[in-house]
């Protein structure tokens, strides 16, 4: 009832003072930001009203909206709204602030009461603003009948260069039919699914594939409703791109916003020009669903994603922008020392773990290409990483750049969990220094490795490379090495092992801290550009002196084992009259209790071999009672002044090596012979360690790490070793075998360095298959040698043949073919080199007929 008595009718009332309220300021545009989720900048705004009216008080769209519709006069609220919002718009522009675009709703109804298009753009052109700082705004329920007629309104808009939004998307049913038919340039999500993020799991996936189907179409997203931190959290991760609530800012009128700006309260509007960037940077999801889940749980391992952040990087510094659950969980079990959050300068910490990490995300941000590397953690684990640019901002040159966790080595490295990166890096750890020189104007760039990071960084720029090394070879050569270094490493001398050899390399002594270390200095080519060289010296000490000392183990081995023999625990020590055979045991062990051994007794051989029986190891008792005889322990000691028998005690279920060592000493009373039994297990478990030790540094270093056969330097020694044969032995029998793998560079070339390696390793099972009873040496990178001797050497003919028939089959299936010479040993040969480039000639002549026969 209204104070005259009557019925109030509100819906009247509201259509008949309309007018009054747009004239007399009852009617208010207010305005609510849009936040950026990659910058926390406003980069939009929604136009929205109120109706303050005297008498009814304030009023919200639902409350008039309606009513207004009803009546078909809705358009003109629209039309005031943006007349409104171009005129802040200019009012920015004049007070410098950045614009961002403002999205004004329009009603079903305005498509079907006006020209909406024209009017709209009549507007626009008059403020003198760019229509794409408009964005039209339409509900999901407005389009629910699909509409076509309101559709191709929207497509005039964005022929126009409008923005076209729909608002309250996933509210209604036809969703889907509508964006097959418009495209959008932004979807605004129902509220609803924001709310639920909290309380349901199911509601987090949907509005994930929402955002994702959303960035699939090439359209940003806007999720309305946002209240709490943990909300904006979860849509940062999952690739939302712009936010909307009461989180960030309530709706306000035009003087709240101006003042907010003046008091230096405001959120800020987004640089335009920076728009792209951090649009590109806030639409990558966190969680790669692409991925397969495990089948049997698939909902609760939704989430369970590799860990993925996005940081940005400079030429000096580094920052961590937003990283997803897993992310974080992965930082804090493995670096739970580094703060996420803190910016990382380069340069500051060059020896840190992760180096190598840093600087290739610094290398993927300058030149933009997608890598995968791997690294490694302080206690030795391989992570290999994807890394992908995504934008560069055009204003601050900051590049954005996606890191994601692809695979975490937990345990001992194997040869699953290898890659090439990381054997090229760990190839390459104990270089010293690395050289790129331009050999035409000896202009050159000095790296500095980095071994702990397996990185290498440009230490210093140079010229005149071959003359600036007689100063470097008084500071860092051994003064030993210098007059070698400067007689062999010359330019001239360089450049001709190259075209001879492929490389050059000498091995020299270097100061290291002021100590001599051996280093290998190589030089190859540059394999795109002829006129360079890359120079690396490699630290080889640890390799030199393990050489040296297998020499000196060879050496000492035979005074090691005599001075060995005098040590050990005793078990017993025996006096005996060599004629009475009396004897006196000085020292027992409590081992040897069990068997009863009388301390003094008489016919000593006699018992000591019964208590043989019970003692020694059943598998050595047959020698021992045949030597340990009186008669042999007084010859052997006559002869050599000493008798010595190693053999083995069964104590306790327990084995264990001893010596019997007896001599003949001259006491007062006569001679004596002294028995000693001592244990040896110490010196016997040293000898097996020792030749252990022996046979694993003999492998390394005459075996070819790649096929498994022996390499160049077994070879140089095979061949010394038949040179002294053949001056002593003239009816000596011997051949050479030349194999070269033919096609080996177009592999490497074509397919990469490691098909080239099995390519290399297939040519050597056929080789060594062919030439099963000869040894078969690598020499080179695809060239084989075999000494060929006995039935291979009876039967040569046989096994190239062998070799033929394979590369006739081979040659059809586009698999290896191997080039073979061979010739064998004469009495007119010197030595084994004459027989060697016999073979080499023929190989190389077949070779060549090979390749004419394609």
């Amino acid at each position: 009832m209204d104070k005259m008595g009557g019925t109030f009718n509100k819906s009247k009332y509201l259509i008949d003072n309309f007018d009054r309220a747009l004239a007399e300021g009852w009617v208010e545009v207010y305005f609510q930001p849009i936040i950026r989720t990659s910058n926390g900048r406003v980069c939009a705004e929604e136009a929205l009203v109120r109706w303050e009216d005297p008498r009814l008080g304030m009023l919200n769209p639902m409350d008039f909206v309606p009513s207004l519709e009803a009546v078909n006069i809705v358009h003109k609220l629209d039309l005031y709204v943006l007349e409104i919002a171009l005129a802040k718009m200019n009012e920015q522009i004049r007070r410098g602030l950045y614009v961002v675009p403002t999205s004004i709703n329009l009603s079903q109804v305005d498509f079907y009461t006006c020209d909406v298009v024209e009017e709209v753009g009549k507007r626009v052109e008059k403020a003198n603003i760019s229509r794409r700082l408009i964005a039209i705004e339409v509900s999901e329920e407005t389009l629910s009948a699909g509409n076509d007629y309101i559709i191709s309104q929207l497509e005039q808009f964005r022929d126009l260069g409008f923005q076209v939004w729909m608002d309250d998307y996933g509210s209604g049913d036809a969703a889907f039919t509508i964006l097959q038919k418009v495209h959008f340039d932004a979807l605004k999500i129902n509220m609803y699914f924001v709310q639920q993020i909290s309380k349901s799991e199911r509601a987090r996936i949907i509005l994930t594939e929402l955002v994702r189907l959303a960035m699939s179409l090439g359209m940003e997203t806007v999720i309305e409703g946002v209240e709490y931190e943990e909300q904006v959290k979860f849509l940062q991760q999952i690739g939302c791109t712009k936010l909307q609530g009461f989180f960030y800012c309530k709706p306000l009128p035009i003087s709240n916003v101006f003042e907010r700006y003046e008091k230096g309260t405001a959120i800020g509007f987004e640089n335009p020009k920076e728009s792209s960037y951090y649009s590109a940077v806030g639409k990558i999801s966190l969680y790669d669903i692409s991925f397969a889940r495990n089948n049997t749980n698939e909902l609760a391992n939704y989430f369970d994603a590799f860990p993925i952040a996005i940081l940005e990087t400079t030429e000096t510094s580094l920052r961590f922008v937003r990283g997803n659950e897993s992310f974080k969980k992965f930082m804090d079990k493995n670096f739970p020392d580094k703060n996420l959050y803190s910016e990382y300068i380069f340069g500051k910490n060059h020896k840190s773990v992760g180096v190598y990490t840093m600087n290739s995300i610094r290398k993927c941000g300058e030149n933009g290409k997608r890598r995968i590397i791997d690294d490694r953690t302080s206690d030795g684990r391989i992570i290999q990483m994807l890394l992908q640019r995504i934008a560069v901002n055009p204003v601050t040159k900051v590049a954005a750049v996606v890191i994601a966790i692809l695979q975490v080595n937990e345990g001992q490295t194997n040869a699953d969990s290898l890659t090439y990166n990381y054997i090229a890096r760990a190839l390459s750890e104990d270089y010293v220094d690395l050289f790129f020189v331009n050999m035409d104007t000896e202009d050159y760039v000095e790296y500095n490795p980095d071994g702990l990071n397996r990185d290498v960084s440009v230490e210093m720029r140079g010229q005149d490379f071959f003359r600036r090394l007689d100063y470097e070879y008084s500071r860092r050569v051994y003064a030993d090495d210098i007059e070698l270094m400067r007689n062999s490493f010359t330019k001239e001398n360089v450049l001709k092992m190259i075209e001879e050899q492929g490389s050059y390399s000498i091995t020299y002594r270097r100061m290291v801290q002021g100590v001599p270390t051996y280093v290998i200095l190589k030089a190859v080519k540059v394999r795109s550009d002829k006129n360079h060289i890359l120079i690396g010296i490699n630290n080889i000490d640890a390799q030199i002196k393990e050489r040296e000392l297998i020499e000196k183990v060879k050496e000492e081995r035979t005074m090691y084992s005599r001075v060995m023999s005098l040590v050990g625990d005793i078990f017993s020590i025996y006096s005996v009259d060599p004629d009475t055979e009396h004897y006196v045991c000085f020292n027992s062990t409590d081992e040897l209790d069990e068997f009863k051994i009388p301390m003094e007794d008489d016919n000593f051989f006699a018992e000591s071999r019964e208590n043989a029986k019970r003692i020694v190891h059943r598998d050595d008792l047959r020698e021992f009672l045949s030597v340990f005889t009186k008669e042999n322990v007084l010859t052997n000691i006559k002869n050599h002044g000493i008798f010595i028998h190693e053999y083995r005690f069964r104590l306790q279920d327990e084995t264990i090596h001893v010596m019997l060592r007896a001599t003949l000493v001259e006491e007062n009373t006569g001679p004596k012979l002294i028995v000693g039994v001592i244990s040896i297990e110490n010196q016997f478990m040293m000898e097996q360690e020792y030749a252990a030790n022996l046979q694993a540094a003999e492998d390394k270093a005459f075996k070819d790490q790649l096929t498994g056969v022996k390499n160049k330097r077994a070879y140089v020694d095979e061949e010394e070793r038949i040179n002294l044969q053949i001056k002593t032995d003239s009816d000596f029998e011997f051949g050479i075998v030349v194999c070269d793998i033919n096609g080996l560079k177009q592999i490497n070339d074509t397919k990469g360095h490691q098909a080239g390696d099995a390519y290399i390793k297939e040519g050597c099972e056929i080789i060594c298959d062919a030439f099963s009873r000869s040894p078969v040496f690598r020499i080179g990178g695809d060239e084989f040698v075999t000494i060929v001797q006995g039935k291979d050497y009876d039967h040569l003919n046989s096994r190239i043949s062998k070799i033929t028939k394979i590369n006739d089959k081979n040659k059809k299936n586009g698999k290896v073919t191997i080039a073979v010479g061979s010739s064998v040993f004469n009495k007119a040969d010197k030595f084994v080199s004459d027989v060697f480039e016999r073979a080499d000639s023929t190989m190389y002549a077949n070779k060549k007929k090979m390749k004419e026969d394609i």
